[in-house]
């Protein structure tokens, strides 16, 4: 700054006191008071200049005459209030390094015209790092839908000016009503809140509040500004030029792996309004933090929030109503994510599904061929069972054996008491041997399904969603309704395809709390590969990945022979859980017996919903005695299993029948032309062939379990296709 002179005119000004400051006797702190006090904003008249020690001898209006220091002068008088049209708006902070009449002035001008008097310059401090990430997070994931809301609102603007503001403003409204109705509670509402809020940054960027700091022509070239960043958007995800641009490995990143955000595309004079905002907030309140700190209930800013789009409906300038609208779903986002406790809103949906008794959850009801089996009367030898996908074979003769010595040991005395804990130590230890871990990592369960229910109830829960590509195992998706949480189908472009890009996706989407996915997929066969799951477990840490391998044996055999799993990813990732079953490869399907594999901390949280003597001890026997025969007697099973897949899809291939598989299980899936599963169930059902009609939930598929010896069924499936296909065929 240019050094003073005598004979200037300037202006007092001390920040530090609001009433100004005194006047020395001479040209030094020490030099004492002289009786004279000056306001700050007074005029004065510089008689001497003491360059070195700081000082200026002043005169005022009246003639009172002293020492002041030099910084508390300035040649700028400062105005009263910044006048936008015929609206002036002003907030005087009490801060006391502030002096009182001063005034911030929501977007003011470039710089401070005179020191400590703030206009405000777009600072960023007190905006929520929790909500920040959500938005950069949630663009990056909608870059189409955003697109598509900014290419009406531009084309509506462009024939009827104002358009686009009160179309991005009252569909902001309607997507925030419609979020509140459930109470920010669930990952929906979430999602509809964080649409509502880009839409209020987009209203602030189109809307033509007047602004001291821009002109109309300014404005209207920020205006441009923002259409062309989402009509044509530049590289970052879901810019058209960068689709195909694959994404970062994250099995290297690890922890530095991120879901895809587009922070740069967040509109930036909406954030520069609302950082404005937040410099004011600091100054205006002794601790400008404490709601991002310590949070607040949600029904208070609920208010304003409702408040402030009333005003914006009814274009009010009297203040900056977007930036209040902006703050608020800022800060109630915050607090909804990291203070649930205080979001005292009421879930109106969540009371209509508690009073709705005529809508029961709904329920897993599977049909059985076993009572038109006992009916019939046939021997087993004559029924071909392939509607469940239960082993082919008896277990062995040892497993019989055990069971029969148990139930006569002592009399039968053994069978009054519980069975062994928590499976049993005997059983604990053989399955870590065979699963390959410590007995920390694993928890034995009354078959796999209730493993399921227990993992369903730790993660899952009103306000929680559940994604599962599909078609999938439905008592699952009936485990996760039965919590109070949502689950979201997600149909793959190929069901029998897996595509970990079309999963992320569906993850970026839906934000789910759980991810289940069957290995080899029931019906299709499909499977998530240890790689795939390791490079999403990475980049999405908060997400739970739910493994079912109860087709794990019938999984495609790695170079030494040993089935494909996700075991060692669920031992070294707390995001990771496998489960498994003896229903299945093992030929135990009748006497209930399953696992968990994950990290020993996810299996200590699991023994909260755990009843430890739920394992009863025949399942205990039988599984101790199957494991002994894994390889004299398992292992050979399987290869034949394996082996008549190939044959029975070969030998239909070249009969002209379409099978479908994803390569493993011991299940195909065969497409029945014009989609009547039901008639070729019928039809080979009075062949004593029981298969499972996948029409309600997989159209035009039957799913078959794989026996040893499959040309009896491919014949009989020709003859029925042939039979629904002849001109007049009856449907019986």
């Amino acid at each position: 700054m240019e050094a003073f002179a005598p004979g200037e005119v300037v202006y007092a000004l001390n920040p530090r006191y609001k009433d100004g400051t005194r006047l020395r006797r001479g040209p030094a702190a020490d030099a004492g008071f002289n009786g004279v006090w000056v306001p700050n904003d007074v005029r004065l008249e510089i008689h001497a200049v003491d360059a070195a020690a700081g000082f200026a001898e002043v005169a005022k209006p009246d003639g009172a005459r002293g020492w002041i220091r030099t910084r508390n002068l300035t040649r700028t008088a400062r105005v009263a209030g910044v006048t936008r049209d015929v609206v002036t708006t002003e907030i005087v902070t009490p801060d006391p390094e502030y002096v009182r009449g001063i005034k911030i002035y929501n977007l003011g001008i470039k710089e401070d015209p005179v020191p400590g008097q703030k206009f405000g310059k777009g600072l960023q401090h007190l905006i929520s790092s929790t909500w920040l990430t959500a938005m950069s997070e949630f663009v990056g994931a909608h870059v189409p839908q955003l697109q598509a809301f900014a290419r009406h609102a531009h084309a509506g603007a462009a024939a009827h000016p104002g358009y686009d503001f009160v179309y991005f403003a009252n569909t902001a409204n309607q997507l925030f009503n419609r979020a509140e109705v459930a109470a920010l509670r669930t990952t929906e509402s979430r999602q509809l809140f964080l649409m509502a809020t880009w839409l209020v940054m987009a209203a602030a960027e189109v809307d033509d509040f007047p602004f001291h700091k821009y002109t109309a022509a300014q404005r209207a070239a920020q205006r441009a500004e923002f259409y062309a960043a989402y009509l044509t958007p530049g590289p970052g995800p879901g810019a058209p030029d960068s689709r195909d641009v694959p994404r970062d490995d994250a099995s290297v990143l690890g922890p530095f792996a991120v879901p895809l955000a587009r922070r740069d595309l967040l509109p930036p004079i909406a954030m520069e309004r609302l950082g404005i905002n937040n410099e004011l907030s600091a100054l205006k309140y002794a601790d400008a933090a404490a709601p991002l700190r310590d949070g607040f209930r949600l029904s208070t800013r609920i208010d304003s929030l409702k408040r402030h789009f009333e005003a914006l409906h009814r274009r009010l300038t009297d203040e900056d109503h977007a930036i209040h609208l902006l703050w608020n779903f800022h800060a109630i986002y915050h607090v909804a994510v990291l203070f649930p406790d205080l979001n005292d809103l009421v879930d109106y949906q969540a009371a209509r599904r508690g009073h709705a008794a005529a809508a029961p959850p709904p329920r897993y009801e599977p049909t059985t061929s076993r009572q038109q089996i006992a009916g019939r009367a046939l021997p087993p030898s004559a029924v071909l069972k392939l509607d469940w996908n239960e082993g082919a074979i008896p277990p062995p003769p040892s497993v019989g054996a055990a069971l029969t010595h148990f139930v006569q040991a002592a009399d039968g005395a053994y069978l009054k008491w519980y069975p062994h804990l928590g499976g049993g130590a005997e059983l604990r230890a053989a399955l870590a041997a065979y699963v390959g871990v410590i007995e920390e990592n694993l928890l034995v369960s009354n078959g796999s399904d209730d493993a399921l229910v227990m993992i369903c109830h730790r993660y899952l829960g009103p306000g929680r969603v559940a994604l599962a590509p599909v078609p999938t195992y439905e008592h699952f998706c009936v485990d996760v309704t039965a919590t109070g949480a949502t689950l979201q189908r997600l149909d793959l472009a190929d069901p029998f395809v897996a595509d970990p890009d079309e999963l992320a996706a569906a993850i970026e989407r839906v934000q789910p709390t759980l991810v289940y996915l069957v290995s080899p997929t029931n019906p299709t066969g499909v499977e998530w590969t240890a790689d795939h799951l390791a490079d999403l477990a990475t980049r999405y840490p908060d997400v739970v990945f739910l493994v079912d391998e109860a087709y794990h044996e019938f999984a495609t055999p790695d170079a030494a022979g040993r089935p494909a799993t996700c075991a060692p990813l669920a031992v070294a990732h707390r995001n990771v859980l496998c489960t498994r079953t003896f229903s299945k490869a093992f030929c135990l399907a009748s006497v209930r017996c399953g696992y968990v594999v994950a990290h020993p901390t996810t299996i200590d949280e699991l023994r909260a919903y755990y009843n430890p003597k739920g394992v009863n001890q025949f399942a205990q026997i039988a599984a101790v005695a199957a494991l002994r025969e894994v390889d004299g007697y398992y292992r050979p099973y399987i290869a034949r299993t394996h082996a008549a897949r190939a044959g029975f899809v070969a030998d239909l291939a070249a009969r002209g029948v379409t099978v479908r598989t994803g390569g493993a299980g011991n299940f195909v899936c065969v497409e029945v032309p014009g989609g009547d599963t039901a008639e070729l169930c019928r039809r080979l059902d009075a062949e004593a062939i029981y298969v499972r009609d996948l029409g309600a939930r997989f159209p035009g598929h039957v799913r078959i379990t794989i026996g040893l010896e499959m040309s009896r069924v491919a014949d009989a499936i020709v003859a029925a296709l042939a039979a629904m296909a002849a001109p007049g065929a009856a449907v019986t």
